[in-house]
């Protein structure tokens, strides 16, 4: 006698393997009673785009996050924000924003080309429509990095974006990091401050707060990797009104 032999009269199932590799007793579970609907739905679904509102004070570190993020190969479409603003030394037309005169700017959101606009510091900011809907549209995850102001009207407008607050550790610490880039007067300096200060009282108005340590850039941006890929795993995944509105 065999051992299958045996173990059939022992009231063990025979494990004799059918045309995919399975045991007949198993393959009948897996084939035999239908479809498993959740696989279509959650498990083997495409995964969504995701619309990723990165911001914080002034001076806490968001362009210098955004640049590590792509010098380490993150697939984003990173948002490049329209500005009145003078271009800084080491600034890139077309990379680090696109300068416009108060003229050309004032024309783009008489057009409803800026999906977003405020004036920061006497100087005004948009997000051009075209640089969050199109790349969406093609399924690829979108980066965007407004003031708080700016981001609290990015939430008006699209409630299911990931909204990220990045931090300093303290307010001496900001103070600190505006003070040595050496980029604002006095006077300047201390009103972003003042603002700063009142910006950290809207932290419980996002979804995460990621702390930007000084030398901890890579910590902050492994940080926003792993809400990424937590929320990409949502059973229920965040509906985008922009795309189904556009």
């Amino acid at each position: 006698m065999t051992v299958r032999d045996e173990e059939t009269q022992r009231g063990r199932p025979s494990v004799r393997a059918g045309a995919d590799g399975l045991p007949p007793y198993l393959e009948g579970i897996v084939v035999g009673e239908g479809d498993v609907p959740e696989f279509a739905e959650y498990v083997n679904r495409p995964v969504p785009a995701l619309l990723v509102v990165l911001t914080g004070p002034s001076g806490v570190g968001k362009d210098v996050t955004l640049q590590r993020m792509k010098e380490l190969g993150l697939h984003f479409h990173y948002v490049v924000t329209v500005t009145t603003r003078e271009q800084r030394p080491g600034e890139i037309e077309g990379v680090h924003y696109f300068f416009k005169t108060p003229e050309e700017y004032a024309q783009m959101r008489d057009r409803g080309e800026l999906l977003e606009n405020a004036e920061v510091y006497g100087n005004w900011y948009g997000i051009p429509r075209s640089q969050v809907i199109e790349p969406l549209r093609n399924g690829i995850d979108v980066i965007m990095k407004p003031d708080v102001q700016g981001a609290h009207t990015m939430r008006d407008k699209e409630p299911d974006a990931i909204y990220i607050f990045l931090a300093p550790p303290s307010m001496e610490d900001l103070a600190s990091r505006l003070y040595h880039r050496k980029t604002e007067d006095p006077q300047e300096l201390a009103n972003r401050l003042k603002v700063a200060r009142e910006e950290m009282h809207a932290i419980s108005d996002f979804d995460y707060v990621v702390v930007n340590r000084n030398g901890e850039l890579d910590e902050t941006v492994e940080a926003i990797q792993a809400i990424i890929a937590a929320e990409k795993c949502r059973v229920h995944p965040r509906r985008l009104r922009l795309i189904e509105k556009a």
